[in-house]
């Protein structure tokens, strides 16, 4: 049986939609013109998708659960920065792999200085810069820079979210208006969301907890808490019993009943310094999905916020 030149012609129409839905799937959302951005953090990979919308597509080297301190860089990853126009990182020297990603990925592109390389620790106001006489490694993992756990302030958000829609807008002018809206946008909903978080925790103003790792002073000052010590006896140390003891002490002697745990660090200990207190130890999102329902970096905030003033009732405080 003989094809006529119609069967031709719809077999060649066919032959191209296939060749059309290979070419997508090979170059996935580049085929469609969307920017390529990679973040250290789905937090940061959550703020870019706010302000980039469709014009985006983004991945993120770390899944959320683990310390952002200790990442070892994989190929996978630089391969995904060979493609990436922009790579968005905390900076300072809170993520020492990322410069290793870097390098890695041989993308001119995202060099130190490039366009495509966006430090979003610019315009951030840091915490804890140690002086010259600190900088020693008797004093456990301390940063150069300061503390460079800035997200878990929701207002440095609204910082990071200008700066990764200036980034944008410098590699894809065409939607810089969209960008910009999308900014204003956004940061009008942290903003909200932290006069409401803030007004939630009032009558928890003051109050005394207890942290697992440093990784919380941006948190604590922005919902009125006060940090009294860590269980780390220095940061990246284990506890040991003696420092468990002080912990201890030192709760009691200043009614602390909260103990903080980020969620890759180990519960048990910091459940038997609150239990000694008969208090209770709160394991918290570090990062966006670090714990199960915190899907977004808003979330990340609600979900800590709503934990917190759970504590804080359960042993007692604020009544």
């Amino acid at each position: 049986m003989t094809c006529s030149s119609g069967c031709n012609g719809r077999l060649g129409a066919r032959r191209l939609l296939s060749f059309v839905a290979m070419v997508g799937a090979t170059f996935g959302a580049a085929a469609y013109g969307e920017v390529r951005v990679v973040t250290t953090t789905p937090a940061f990979a959550d703020i870019v998708r706010n302000v980039g919308g469709t014009h985006v597509s983004v991945e993120s080297v770390m899944r959320g659960p683990e310390d952002v301190h200790s990442v070892s860089p994989r190929p996978s990853q630089m391969m995904l920065l060979k493609r990436a126009a922009l790579f968005v990182h905390a900076g300072l020297d809170g993520e020492p792999w990322a410069p290793l990603l870097v390098k890695g990925a041989r993308n001119p592109n995202l060099l130190p200085g490039a366009t495509g390389n966006v430090d979003v620790s610019a315009g951030i106001v840091l915490k804890e810069v140690p002086s010259r006489a600190q900088m020693t490694r008797a004093l456990g993992d301390i940063h150069a820079f300061g503390n460079t756990h800035y997200a878990l302030d929701p207002l440095n958000g609204v910082i990071i979210a200008r700066t990764v829609a200036e980034a944008l807008k410098g590699v894809d002018a065409g939607n810089a208006g969209e960008y910009e809206s999308n900014c204003l946008q956004y940061e009008g909903r942290l903003r909200a969301m932290t006069a409401r978080l803030v007004e939630a925790m009032r009558p928890y103003a003051g109050a005394r907890v207890v942290t697992y790792h440093r990784s919380w002073p941006y948190f604590l000052d922005r919902f009125g808490l006060v940090s009294i010590g860590e269980v780390e006896p220095k940061p990246g140390i284990s506890p040991g019993p003696r420092h468990f003891s002080e912990c201890v002490e030192k709760m009691n002697a200043q009614n602390a009943r909260v103990v903080i745990v980020e969620a890759f660090n180990p519960l048990e200990n910091a459940e038997a310094v609150a239990s000694r207190v008969g208090g209770r130890a709160v394991v918290m999102a570090q990062d966006v999905k670090a714990l199960p329902g915190v899907d977004s970096y808003e979330s990340l905030f609600e979900h800590n916020v709503g934990k917190l003033i759970e504590a804080f009732k359960a042993v007692g405080t604020g009544e």
